[in-house]
């Protein structure tokens, strides 16, 4: 396994997932996204900024460790491909247990808006990992 290759590829994908979900959820989706009970969402002012730049970072590395030791990904389209699978499945997961568990969703509109968030943000990080991945040879 080539470890230094995933830590760099994953490290580089978190900032960009950073990034872009920046864009994609406090810019494009801020007001659409659900806000739940009272207190449930963060004020931009009092985020936890070190516990997001982790959660990215985690993200990245995940991505790469697949991309790299078990699927062999090297092209931004292969990638855009994997990451919208695996995002998919893994937010409809995550986003249908958050749904039958709390309060989070007011209703189907908001739990799909989240769904596509999340699959359109694994699958334009996944398709960057995949570029990484194929510029790096």
């Amino acid at each position: 396994m080539n470890t230094n290759k995933i830590l760099i590829a994953g490290v580089v994908t978190g900032v960009f997932a950073f990034l872009l979900g920046w864009l994609i959820w406090g810019i494009l989706l801020k007001d659409t996204m659900p806000q739940g009970p009272a207190g449930f969402m963060r004020p931009d002012s009092e985020m936890v900024m070190w516990a997001m730049v982790v959660s990215c970072i985690a993200f990245g590395l995940l991505y790469a460790y697949i991309y790299v030791h078990w699927a062999n990904i090297s092209t931004w389209l292969s990638g855009l491909k994997a990451g919208a699978v695996l995002g998919l499945l893994y937010s409809l997961s995550m986003t249908t247990g958050m749904y039958a568990m709390s309060h989070m969703y007011s209703g189907m509109n908001e739990m799909i808006m989240d769904l596509v968030g999340n699959t359109v943000y694994s699958a334009i990080t996944g398709a960057f990992l995949g570029w990484w991945l194929g510029w790096r040879k």
